[in-house]
């Protein structure tokens, strides 16, 4: 719960309250949600090899977020409108609602319960920011395709300025306080116990809102954009560490990257800055992913440094649900990328034809995004990391430093070799310790010999189960149910070298702002394009920068077939308006990736045909 405690006699009230409300199936809280004011259209999901059961898997799976109670979530209440601050499903900030019949707490894709928690506390998964949805128009009726994987619409910046806004006048407002209270104690309602949530839910507020006032930027990311390094750096370096100089801006936001294929790359992160293509590595990637989203973290000083000893960080207490974590990651491994739907927008199949060689030429084996194996691991494509000219600010902003806290004296991470945390260090340093850390914790804290379960069902056992081939070639899980201090040392050894370097850029910042070049299959459905989301469709994508819309409307699901993006005239959000940084310096930079651009108008179209196949 971000590091504040509840007294026992609100843990228990809130534990009840919940209980009750989730065997109700929230049938009043349900009854109380306004209509839309636009009719819910007619969906339908993409052929992407996930059964129902898969996709539900994907939506309300909990990571291990605790961002607030779910009680006092539900009892919130919005300050524009008289109504829940849940209510549309959070419709209003671009998320996508679960009308699914087994939705019994209410929420929208990606916001699920930790039921583990103590209260329960509402949380987000990668479900949330990884989920898109085009809409379109038929015989006079809206329709919706459902685009699991892709990057999500929704403006999380303003959703998190509402929650903090209206959580602070909550507290403030007597009577709203009152009707706040009355909803989460239901019949425990009484002085001491409304005086104790007050209490609580102050600590709460005072804390979340400290976060957002000293990581959200004045110039608003918008939607389908955040700045995510930026704001896990600062959960988990100043927040979690209680080091308060290393909160920085979070002003480099970025485009959700689409998930199918993530599993196959070599490197991900848009500075391509965590090495991939084993379970390990992606269960390293989604842990820093959870701390960042409101995961509980709270590292000790299990010793200091002695001479020549360097200090001992415990990294074992945190929510992140390690199992969880990786039933997700091998569902998204399945995933597939979504097919041009045409049925609906129709496929030129003779320009298409003309347009793969070019894209081939010039894109593909002439250029950065080829199908290409790396060496290792050898099933994974490689992810080159490539200066092109585009906006800088979020590889600048990975290359901060900050204050190590309790880790200093501590060994660094891989690659560095006996080398220890001094003042200041590399943020992305701490945070690949703790999440390394985390990961041995959590394998090792107690050892498999003395939990023999845990080679079945520890989620890092899990992981380590498919990868063990490529870490220790002549080991097998069962080895490791003796205490064989060199097994476990080279098993160690192993890890940490596969998760070296994690979050940092993989190419030096003075070498130029590189960014990841991945494989484009269904890249037609991942819209606005670059890193940062700064080129609304392929056709510009493929025009010389300095003819590229200086500014355009971001927000909008309704499909633009013929250049493929979404519409730039019109947007559902308060914060759909994307003004264009053409010196490339606050993070809207639209400059750079001129490849393709010299072809002829009509090659250019041949390409992006080919692309709604590829």
């Amino acid at each position: 719960m971000l590091g504040v405690g509840l007294s026992g006699t609100t843990v228990r009230r809130l534990s009840a309250c919940m209980l009750g409300i989730m065997l109700a199936g929230l049938a009043a809280g349900r009854a109380q949600q306004p209509t839309a004011a636009i009719a819910t259209p007619v969906l339908t999901y993409a052929a992407q090899g996930w059964s129902d059961a898969d996709r539900n898997t994907f939506y309300t799976t909990s990571q291990g977020s605790r961002m607030m109670p779910y009680a006092w979530f539900m009892a919130l209440r919005r300050l524009d409108v008289d109504a829940p601050f849940v209510a549309d499903q959070l419709e209003r900030y671009g998320y996508l609602r679960n009308d699914n019949a087994n939705n019994r707490a209410g929420l929208p894709v990606g916001f699920v319960v930790d039921g583990t928690a103590v209260p329960p506390q509402v949380g987000m998964t990668c479900a949330a920011c990884h989920t898109g949805q085009l809409e379109y128009r038929k015989d006079g009726v809206t329709h919706a395709l459902r685009l699991d994987g892709a990057p999500a619409s929704a403006d999380f910046q303003q959703f998190l300025l509402d929650l903090t806004a209206a959580s602070r006048a909550t507290l403030a407002q007597s009577d709203r306080f009152d009707v706040f209270a009355k909803a989460v104690l239901g019949s425990g309602y009484g002085a001491a116990a409304v005086a104790q949530l007050k209490g609580d839910f102050g600590a709460w507020v005072a804390q979340f809102g400290e976060f957002m006032d000293k990581s959200l930027p004045s110039l608003p990311w918008g939607p389908g954009r955040l700045d995510a390094f930026g704001m896990i750096f600062n959960r988990v370096a100043a927040r979690d560490l209680g080091e308060v100089e290393n909160f920085k801006i979070a002003d480099a936001p970025v485009s959700y990257p689409f998930l199918w294929n993530a599993s196959r790359q070599d490197h991900t992160q848009w500075n391509a800055g965590v090495g991939n293509g084993l379970y390990i590595q992606g269960l390293g990637r989604n842990t820093g992913e959870v701390f960042g989203v409101f995961a509980d973290f709270a590292p000790k000083l299990a010793s200091p440094p002695i001479g020549h000893l360097p200090a001992i960080i415990n990294d074992h207490a945190n929510s992140a649900h390690f199992g969880n974590l990786q039933t997700l990651e091998q569902k998204i491994a399945t995933l597939k990328p979504p097919p041009w739907p045409s049925d609906v927008f129709g496929l030129d199949a003779t320009l298409a034809a003309t347009g793969k060689p070019l894209f081939e030429a010039n894109c593909a084996n002439g250029g950065c995004h080829a199908e290409k194996n790396a060496p290792l691991p050898p099933h994974a494509w490689v992810t080159p990391a490539m200066a092109v000219g585009t906006d800088p600010r979020m590889v600048l902003n990975a290359d901060r430093l900050s204050n190590p806290g309790l880790y200093l004296g501590a060994l660094m991470p891989p690659p560095a070799i006996a080398d220890r945390f001094t003042n200041p260090t590399h943020t992305a340093d701490i945070l690949a310790a703790s999440v390394v850390g985390s990961l041995l914790d959590e394998a090792f804290d107690p050892p498999p010999w003395l939990a023999p379960g845990k080679l079945a069902t520890s989620g890092v056992w899990r992981a380590l189960r498919l990868d063990l081939g490529d870490i220790l070639p002549r080991s097998k899980p069962e080895d490791f149910l003796h205490a064989n201090p060199d097994l476990r040392q080279d098993l160690e050894a192993g890890i940490r070298q596969r998760l070296g370097k994690m979050f940092k850029n993989a190419v030096p910042p003075d070498q130029g702002a590189a960014y990841e070049a991945r494989v484009l299959h269904g890249i037609w459905a991942t819209a606005p394009y670059l890193h940062n989301g700064s080129v609304p469709n392929l056709w510009e994508l493929l025009t010389p920068a300095k003819q590229r819309k200086p500014s355009f409307m971001v927000g909008s699901r309704v499909f633009d077939p013929k250049n493929v993006g979404y519409a730039t005239d019109q947007s559902p959000a308060k914060n759909g308006a994307f003004a264009v940084d053409p010196a490339n310096a606050n993070g809207n930079g639209n400059g750079g990736h001129e490849f393709g651009t010299a072809l002829t108008p009509d090659e250019r179209w041949a390409i992006i045909e080919y692309l709604k196949t590829y």
